[in-house]
């Protein structure tokens, strides 16, 4: 027998009346990671990804991130993020979303420094961290007796051994500062803001002073998308955040992320997630059911 103890006291990660708060938590299958979560962000909680297997491509800010079994993708409250599905290989993962977390020297909802890399691999702790994961699910999936307490413990601990092992292995985002990718950004702003309007590349063009041609070459090679990519990304992205948060009808939200036309909003929702919105609101609400 081996028996191991505790070194009493210790310091807790989080105080009383300090807890972050569960919010909710994902299995997605790889069977279900071909209708994409499209670009969005969270103004009042962080999510933490854990690949339970496969790989694939995930998008934080306009960077590409290439990401497989173990990796941690961490978003950060307010931080922009995409998937890419055509790049998924069998891709399997577990997200967990979480309010109230305030850890010093970060912004509230922050796991992590604004500059430092997203992606980090779990290495050793991965088993640790599959379990836990797991647990957490499970739990609220089972509707038994405790199992919103159980999941927030469990989930405590998942944030400490996520805090030690970016403690260890945070890095910072390489990302030259040249004056394209200030000017990419400049753009990026721009459509983030606008997005809902009446865009077309024309308009953006002329609000940043320059010709269409050189603002989406600058933008397409800094992030990959052309600026009409962009802005069709963050508006069903939108699009589906009002889906699956509001009971807003279908006409409504297309209104909200700028399409006037509602069928023509139908059409371009089903092209991108592969249902429509309708489908896409009704099997979320039996996924969660």
């Amino acid at each position: 027998m081996i028996q191991c103890f505790v070194n009493h006291p210790f310091t807790p990660t989080f105080s009383n009346g300090n807890q972050p708060k569960l919010l909710s938590a994902s299995r997605i299958d790889a069977s279900y990671s071909i209708h994409p979560r499209i670009m969005h962000n969270h103004k009042d909680f962080a999510e933490i990804l854990f690949v339970r297997s496969g790989s694939g491509m995930y998008v934080i800010e306009s960077e590409r991130y290439p990401i497989q079994q173990g990796d941690l993708i961490i978003c950060n409250s307010g931080v922009l993020h995409d998937e890419m599905p055509e790049e998924n290989q069998d891709l399997n993962t577990y997200c967990i979303a979480i309010k109230e977390i305030r850890y010093d020297n970060l912004p509230p909802n922050a796991l992590i420094p604004s500059d430092a890399r997203p992606v980090i691999p779990s290495g050793e702790d991965f088993e640790d961290l599959l379990r836990l994961y797991s647990v957490i699910y499970n739990q609220l999936a089972s509707g038994c007796d405790g199992r919103d307490e159980i999941a927030e413990f469990a989930t405590l601990a998942l944030l400490r051994i996520v805090k030690r092992i970016t403690v260890q292995g945070l890095e910072p985002v390489q990302e030259p500062r040249s004056d394209l990718r200030v000017l990419s950004n400049q753009i990026k702003d721009y459509i983030d803001t606008h997005y809902s309007d009446e865009l077309n590349l024309e308009v953006i063009a002329g609000a940043m002073n320059l010709s269409p041609y050189y603002l989406s070459h600058v933008f397409k090679k800094i992030t990959g998308y052309s600026p009409m990519q962009y802005t069709l990304r963050r508006r069903i992205g939108e699009a589906q955040t009002l889906l699956i948060t509001t009971e807003l009808s279908i006409t409504d939200i297309a209104s909200r992320v700028g399409y006037g036309n509602p069928n023509y909003f139908n059409v371009i929702f089903t092209k991108n997630i592969g249902m429509s919105p309708s489908k896409y609101r009704k099997s979320y609400i039996e996924r969660n059911k």
